[in-house]
């Protein structure tokens, strides 16, 4: 994630109107903190200790990414690893070019 954070970041179209966040369900602050530390991570993690937003995604396994409006509507998730890199950031940009 912190490829695709760093690639979002470094182009402006992209940057624009895609914003990379981490929810850290299960876990507070401290844990939160810790996982930051341990990966480098550059991106914000929020900690979803009682799991509300884990529920309110519809209980998701973890890894996944979800790709909203800025109003919640869902454009795309993908669960697990990334394993295609460059499908996933060229998929993001034809959901870009869409909004």
């Amino acid at each position: 994630m912190n490829r695709l954070y760093n690639v979002i970041q470094g182009d402006a179209v992209l940057a624009k109107d895609i914003k990379v966040i981490g929810i850290a369900m299960g876990n507070d602050k401290k844990q939160v903190d810790a996982y930051k530390t341990q990966f480098k991570t550059v991106f914000p993690i929020f900690p979803d200790k009682e799991g509300v937003i884990y529920v309110a995604a519809g209980k998701p396994n973890t890894p996944t990414m979800v790709v909203t409006t800025p109003g919640g509507k869902v454009l795309m998730s993908h669960g697990g690893l990334i394993k295609d890199f460059d499908g996933l950031l060229k998929e993001l940009r034809e959901i870009q070019k869409k909004q």
